[in-house]
């Protein structure tokens, strides 16, 4: 069996703000460093029972935090891989969401076109097959083995969206916490959730309910 353990970066300052920062880097909450504490134990004692084969991480800063501390916990070295950004808003990048659905109409204009693409961005059709394409080359890639990835809500939730329910164009449905742990499960061709956006590891105080 092929497992995909998919961790969400920390609580930035950008998630605290409803800001967009995609690919564009925010500092982590206090909240965030304690996250990454916890999750990196949580992390720590799961390898115990399940080694973990293959570690990767999105190249943004919040998430090579996140993955500096699983990787001291664990003994291992995340493999940055660019594929695993999130999804990039080109020039309105640093935008509040707010601003984004009142003066740009964003969410409007995506409810009907999800190939509508911000100036130097890109479009929720382009985004979502290229997080899918990834996660799994990757479990194609380790086939029978443990990957861990570090990375964003977005490649989680069109993971979700398609290898589990076949419904990429619901993906925005899925909505992981920070520093919380999402497991794919691929045997004989068939996906399974066997968790999603578990954050038993984490405190009430560090949960974040609107991630």
């Amino acid at each position: 069996m092929t497992k995909i353990i998919l961790v969400r970066h920390a609580e930035t300052e950008g998630n605290f703000n409803g800001v967009w920062n995609g690919v564009t880097d925010a500092p982590l909450t206090a909240r965030g460093q304690q996250q990454i504490e916890a999750v990196a134990r949580h992390i720590a004692h799961l390898v115990q029972e399940q080694p973990i084969a293959h570690f990767y991480a999105s190249p943004m800063g919040r998430t090579r935090k996140t993955a500096a501390a699983i990787g001291a916990a664990i003994g291992q070295e995340a493999i940055i891989h660019h594929e695993l950004r999130e999804f990039d808003l080109g020039d309105w990048e640093g935008r509040s969401m707010k601003e984004l659905g009142e003066q740009e109409k964003l969410w409007e204009i995506w409810a009907t076109d999800p190939h509508f693409a911000p100036p130097n961005g890109e479009s929720p059709d382009g985004f979502s097959r290229r997080a899918v394409k990834i996660i799994g080359e990757l479990a194609d890639l380790h086939a029978g083995e443990t990957v861990l990835a570090v990375t964003h809500g977005g490649i989680i939730s069109c993971s979700v969206a398609y290898w589990i329910e076949n419904q990429l164009s619901e993906w925005e449905k899925w909505e992981p916490h920070n520093c919380s742990l999402t497991i794919l499960e691929r045997a004989d061709g068939a996906w399974r959730l066997a968790s999603f956006s578990d954050v038993g590891h984490l405190p009430p105080e560090l949960i974040v309910e609107k991630p």
